[in-house]
């Protein structure tokens, strides 16, 4: 009977280690978030847009009163003489998730406003768009991850496939849409890289102007390796689906327009004389330039003419990996 007693403790143990081996794996299965729809499976473009943009909508509408909510409040706090010792406390706590420290609370005010303010859906869309390939992406898939964000403690998310090695990022995981948006939010309005975007921002609301997505989307120098070419890419996208909008129409989208070829006068002097044919020598070749200088699997389309649909997944500020 004792040696029974003996072989389950052994068996119960040994399954219960297996178990937490299991969990503590990288190789645990990936589960497909239920909530997210297969949108690789959408073959009508204008209709994969759609479902894509739906999908993101109420969560982008949630966050986005959120973010109003606290400036409203940021407002009222402003026209005040002092605050209650309530207010004090919530100041303080939205100076703590904000990041912004000031001497005083009309300073700490003043310096929060730069930062508690929306993003234009325009551009968080096309953002998500790109960062995930329309949804396709693994992270999106398997994380509620829609802008490529990361996170730097074990088991926070996915691990890429093709992490360097050495390195210990992994791409966060959510456990929704909406705490995705959120940290994109978050992200873009406390991070010191996007500091350029939150200064127009502000100079729009100074001068009583609409947030302009074409303009804010110069403050995304630092999302992506790429720089230029990246923020050439979003705004295009922004101009390529102006149609799924909701503000379309009083929106300026003359910033997003490509830019135009520079034209110049060749003068020739009287005294000059032009062969009348010209020899390539075996020197003279054309050399194709690279689409982009960031690892991709699938090179994306020139920034001008690109029709969106089959961008593909990019890393913020790190070297991408595309799964």
């Amino acid at each position: 009977m004792q040696k029974k007693i003996t072989i389950l403790f052994l068996f119960i143990g040994l399954s219960i280690f297996g178990l937490d081996t299991f969990l503590q794996s990288d190789d645990a299965i990936e589960v497909e978030k239920s909530d997210v729809p297969d949108f690789a499976a959408i073959s009508d473009v204008t209709a994969k847009k759609t479902a894509f943009f739906n999908y993101l909508q109420p969560a982008f509408d949630t966050v986005t009163a959120e973010v109003l909510a606290e400036r409203a409040l940021l407002t009222q706090w402003q026209a005040k003489t002092t605050l209650t010792p309530q207010e004090q406390t919530q100041l303080q706590d939205m100076a703590s998730m904000y990041k912004v420290t000031a001497d005083n609370d009309l300073a700490l005010i003043s310096a929060l406003l730069l930062h508690v303010d929306v993003i234009p859906e325009e551009l968080v869309f096309s953002q998500s768009a790109n960062e995930t390939g329309w949804g396709s992406s693994r992270f999106a898939k398997l994380g509620h991850n829609f802008f490529g964000q990361w996170c730097f403690s074990k088991g926070c998310g996915l691990v890429p496939n093709q992490r360097e090695e050495g390195a210990a990022h992994e791409v966060a995981s959510f456990d929704s849409i909406a705490g995705s948006v959120r940290s994109y939010f978050r992200n873009i309005n406390r991070n010191q890289s996007y500091l350029l975007l939150r200064k127009i921002r502000s100079e729009q609301r100074l001068y009583g102007a609409d947030i302009n997505a074409c303009a804010l989307a110069a403050g995304l120098i630092n999302y992506s390796e790429r720089k230029e070419a990246y923020i050439a890419e979003i705004r295009a996208m922004i101009r390529h689906n102006r149609q799924f909008w909701r503000h379309n129409a009083n929106t300026d989208y003359a910033l997003c327009a490509a830019p135009k070829p520079v034209v110049t006068d060749i003068i020739v002097d009287d005294t000059m004389e032009l062969p009348e044919t010209i020899n390539l020598t075996p020197d003279s070749t054309f050399v194709e330039a690279k689409s982009s200088d960031s690892t991709k699997v699938e090179p994306n389309k020139p920034a001008d003419v690109v029709e969106n649909d089959t961008v593909t997944a990019e890393e913020p500020i790190k070297i991408h990996v595309v799964e």
